[in-house]
């Protein structure tokens, strides 16, 4: 599901997609962390993606976001879900709004 996304020019640096949608979360508990990815573009925007909070399933959620310049507390994109197909969507949403701000 996760390996033929084309993140468009970004560098992966953290890549800890291995979800698998055929098993249930508590199978993969240990994925459920803060440091899932993060792709990085030469354009000093970030991708970033994470659950928070970790290892927690009943109160934790997936956190896409994009900043700039490594502003954390200012993104510039931020969505939120607990589903793996909507994550996908989300990330390549983030994608084509990095591919439209260089």
């Amino acid at each position: 599901m996760f390996s033929n996304i084309d993140f468009n020019g970004g560098i992966v640096v953290v890549n800890d997609l291995d979800f698998d949608p055929t098993r249930s979360y508590e199978e993969q508990i240990w994925s459920f962390k803060q440091d899932i990815l993060q792709v990085r573009y030469p354009n000093g925007y970030i991708l970033d993606v994470g659950w928070y909070p970790e290892f927690c399933l009943d109160e934790g959620s997936f956190k896409i976001i994009i900043v700039q310049e490594y502003e954390w507390l200012n993104p510039i994109y931020e969505k939120q879900t607990k589903n793996l197909h909507s994550l996908y969507n989300c990330i390549l949403e983030g994608i084509n709004i990095i591919a439209g701000l260089k």
